[in-house]
């Protein structure tokens, strides 16, 4: 059986960004996807493709928290080293 394809919305709310964000990535060509109407489709095996590339939109890792270096050992054993979470700055209006 054929998994169902993903939305834009169902992606977003996967990888922590905008549903505008997983549009343009599909418009650029870097996420398969295809057209249902108006709407847009991603199925879930270029999703699957996409997460192993290991290339993420710049939204997308602004607002990750694992984001951080791969090393492998020369034993061939993977470590992860993990940088600090990123704290959003939240935008003041001052009245003038």
């Amino acid at each position: 059986m054929t998994a169902r394809p993903y939305t834009a919305e169902m992606l977003a709310d996967r990888w922590d960004c905008s549903a505008e964000t997983v549009r343009q990535l599909v418009r650029s060509g870097r996420l398969q996807g295809f057209r249902v109407g108006r709407m847009i489709r991603i199925p879930a095996q270029a999703v699957e493709e996409y997460e192993c590339q290991g290339s993420a939109s710049d939204d997308c890792e602004a607002a990750s928290v694992s984001t951080g270096t791969i090393r492998t050992a020369p034993e061939g054993v993977i470590s992860l080293r993990h940088a600090p979470e990123r704290k959003r700055s939240l935008k003041v209006a001052t009245d003038s």
